[in-house]
């Protein structure tokens, strides 16, 4: 792997950025600084490599404006109702920064942490964190994200984290995923399908109401191939949950665009996927090359547990035992389909 020092933090620690590859042209470029996925060059039309990532171009950027931050979520993704839970009859306050809910564990969340790097190769890095019971969770944890480019062009995240007591663990990436490399400059000519028949409803705070709805019927059914365009035309974005088919390491999602010749699956052992559109984006903001990013500029699948599910005993559980391993993996594997790029 190769590694340069992209500045310096007011700690006066060092951020690195790592850069890996595999042998037919995917790159990737990881940054200790929240163990973002700053850059992710993957081959298209004519064997050209683009960055389908949305970022910033400097590590002061994504200090001042992290809304497209490709970072590792955590503690706790997605949304605690009230910033409050209970694990073994005690009661947990955290911040709440969100229309009176905590999101992603608010400025206790790993995206602002610098990562150490553990260990890495030419095509794979590993960057570690301990986080402290003084940031309201339950005691400490020790994570370790593995990023890895395989042969067969996929970006492999691979999540390791061991807790000190009894603690709500929900980990994701946080990546905006735009597949023409900046040919478009939003996802509306993007086709979505999803491994997903039932969703979570959420109440105007975007905490869930607790239900499981069928998609069938509903402008949130993404069973077969649909274009973005129709969908958010009817929607006006989408930030939902759903409910993935199965369990185990398995197919969750499948991303197109047909210009580029690019098809995307994202694969996870996670029981949900967040599934996000940007709707926050109003191009008041450089950022990567000097884009301001738009509404629905790039598309997120933020593979997961279920949000407020430390609250919902119905949920998949959330709480990972003291001293025990959590893993989980999440892949995104791309394909270049050229006949989809002829034909269009």
């Amino acid at each position: 792997m190769k590694m340069k020092r992209l500045g310096t933090l007011p700690d006066c620690s060092d951020v690195l950025e790592v850069m890996i590859a595999n042998g037919s042209g995917m790159t990737a470029s990881i940054m200790t600084y929240g163990a973002v996925i700053k850059n992710l060059y993957v081959p298209g039309e004519n064997g050209k490599a683009d960055d389908v990532v949305l970022g910033q171009n400097t590590l002061e950027e994504y200090r001042r404006n992290p809304s497209c931050s490709a970072a590792v979520i955590g503690r706790v993704a997605n949304r605690i109702r009230g910033g409050e839970f209970h694990v073994n009859g005690r009661g947990y306050w955290l911040e709440r920064n969100d229309r009176g809910n905590c999101l992603h564990s608010g400025s206790a969340g790993y995206a602002t942490k610098n990562f150490h790097i553990a260990a890495g190769g030419d095509d794979w890095v590993t960057l570690y964190w301990k986080d402290s019971a003084a940031d309201g969770f339950p005691g400490s944890v020790s994570l370790e994200v593995t990023y890895r480019v395989t042969e067969d062009d996929a970006l492999d995240i691979r999540y390791r984290l061991v807790p000190e007591e009894d603690t709500p663990v929900n980990l994701t990436n946080h990546a905006y995923f735009n597949l023409s490399g900046g040919r478009d400059a939003d996802v509306l000519n993007h086709e979505l399908r999803l491994m997903a028949d039932f969703y979570t409803p959420a109440a105007p705070d975007m905490i869930p109401t607790g239900e499981i709805r069928k998609v069938e019927g509903t402008n949130l059914d993404f069973t077969g191939r649909r274009k973005l365009s129709e969908v958010l035309s009817e929607t006006f974005g989408l930030d939902h949950n759903y409910v993935l088919r199965g369990s185990g390491y398995r197919k969750a999602a499948e991303l197109r665009h047909v210009e580029s010749g690019r098809r995307m699956e994202v694969y996870t052992d996670q029981p949900g996927i967040q599934i996000y559109t940007g709707n926050h984006f109003d191009g008041s903001l450089a950022c990567k090359g000097g884009v301001h990013y738009q509404r629905y500029a790039g598309i997120c699948f933020e593979t997961q547990g279920f949000p407020d599910a430390v609250n919902r005993s119905h949920f998949p559980g959330c709480i990972v035992r003291k001293n025990t391993v959590f893993t989980s993996r999440t892949t995104y594997r791309f394909h270049m389909e050229p006949q989809l790029a002829a034909g269009k």
